[in-house]
């Protein structure tokens, strides 16, 4: 039987890949509004579509190798990375959400940024359709 932890983790591994996909098809199909973003949280201007392409491009890429939990330290690393940025960049309506002006959307990043911190902790006992699993028990095997 399955510990009702691993199906946790799976499910929160699931979760935040596909929030982080998501979020970077948006660079890409939205690099306007990426720009807005850009320059209204992280105080970056004029940020080239290009760049927003690239930027998505690298964050699906890292949300595909969640999903599978292929090199789990480095990709759940850089999602937490990635989504802690994005999140920090939101203090003010963290800390203030029902103030004139705040917006209290912006909380639901808290739990998933939570869920994610967790993941990244729990991530060797990561191991229902975890490809970096499949490839340790083949080498084992080749051993």
């Amino acid at each position: 039987m399955i510990p009702s932890s691993q199906v946790a983790l799976l499910l929160t591994r699931i979760g935040f890949a596909l929030f982080l996909l998501v979020w970077g098809l948006n660079k890409i199909l939205n690099p306007t509004g990426t720009a807005a973003i850009f320059s209204g949280f992280y105080g970056v201007d004029g940020l080239a579509p290009m760049l927003s392409t690239v930027l998505g491009t690298i964050q699906i890429a890292i949300s595909l190798a969640i999903f599978v939990a292929l090199w789990k330290t480095i990709s759940y690393g850089l999602g937490v990375a990635i989504h802690g940025v994005s999140t920090v960049s939101t203090a003010p309506h963290l800390l203030l959400p029902l103030a004139e002006g705040s917006n209290l959307l912006f909380m639901a990043g808290l739990p998933v940024l939570l869920s994610a911190v967790g993941l990244f902790i729990a991530r060797s006992e990561d191991r229902i359709l975890s490809l970096d699993e499949m490839l340790e028990r083949r080498a084992l095997r080749e051993a």
